[in-house]
């Protein structure tokens, strides 16, 4: 019986429900809301803030592909099976190393 409880399906029900019942009973004894327009305000230290656009450069694309290269690589690697030859993982870092020199080439 202990084992059905302590199954994640189990156990990220009783969460899902304890959730709502906090966000029922919390709406419950709140007090009721009033509406301002300085709710609606972005708030940047008591200061009138104007919006303004930003274009990001495609400098953040390759700094984004690198992150994402170089920690899905960790995640193979760590998760490498135990039996695997040494050699294996030099090779799949060389394969990352050359996609990040292609991706850096000038």
């Amino acid at each position: 019986m202990i084992e059905v409880l302590a199954s994640p399906f189990v156990v990220f029900g009783l969460a899902v429900l304890v959730g709502y019942a906090m966000y029922f009973w919390s709406r419950r004894v709140a007090p009721a809301s009033t509406y301002s327009v300085a709710k609606t305000m972005p708030y940047v230290g008591g200061e009138p803030f104007s919006g303004q656009a930003y274009q990001p450069g495609y400098q953040f694309y390759y700094v984004a592909l690198f992150f994402t290269l170089i920690h899905v690589a960790a995640l193979v690697l760590a998760t490498m099976p135990a039996g695997v030859l040494p050699w294996a993982a030099v090779g799949y870092l060389a394969i990352v190393a050359l996609a990040v020199l292609i991706l850096r080439w000038k």
